[in-house]
């Protein structure tokens, strides 16, 4: 739900947590949206959410290899996505969906249009994903978290019921590679072959 762009992709998600546990739900809408969500949100959230530069970038890469790309004006396309029309607005660094406008980076819409206008792509990445900013974050003292015995937990969070897993493990050998999360999947297709 954090991560999905939209405002429909938000409320499918919120639907499913509601299915699970409106109580979720519930304490979700008293904290507000705005405060957690990329879809309600008006200020960037990506550096508290994205954990890893090079996985958003390469799957930006990858997505926008094969999407065709209509000129509108010298800053404004259109770009054809599964069956979407998203509209790239490179002056403004924009994209209908979001991604671009959000993250600082370009959106695999935006990445094919500089791709198409034979555009260096690093002039359109936010600063904050340069090397001098990166080690900045290094600057940071972190503590160390104290001992259990130590901890004040208040009685509200003690008397909160925590549901288990619907998870098992599965048998065998762990999967290598990064599990995608729901909202990177892409739903399953299934051919049948004559019956």
């Amino acid at each position: 739900m954090a991560k999905a762009y939209t405002v429909e992709k938000f409320d499918y998600y919120t639907a499913e947590v509601e299915r699970i546990d409106k109580r979720v739900k519930d304490y979700l809408i008293n904290v507000g949206y705005e405060r957690w969500s990329r879809a309600h949100s008006t200020i960037n959230r990506t550096l508290t959410i994205t954990s890893n530069i090079a996985e958003s970038i390469n799957a930006a890469l990858k997505a926008a290899r094969e999407l065709p790309v209509t000129p509108s004006t010298s800053y404004l396309y259109a770009v054809l996505d599964k069956g979407k029309q998203r509209m790239v607005f490179l002056k403004d660094r924009t994209c209908s969906c979001r991604r671009f406008q959000l993250d600082e980076l370009p959106c695999a819409h935006a990445w094919t249009v500089l791709k198409y206008k034979y555009i260096d792509h690093i002039d359109y990445y936010s600063v904050y994903y340069t090397r001098k900013y990166l080690l900045k974050t290094y600057e940071i003292l972190i503590y160390p978290v104290p001992d259990e015995s130590t901890w004040k937990i208040p009685v509200e969070v003690l008397d909160e019921k925590v549901l288990p897993s619907d998870m098992t493990k599965s048998i065998g050998r762990p999967r290598k590679g990064r599990c995608k999360p729901i909202s990177e999947r892409e739903r399953e297709r299934s051919i049948s072959y004559g019956q």
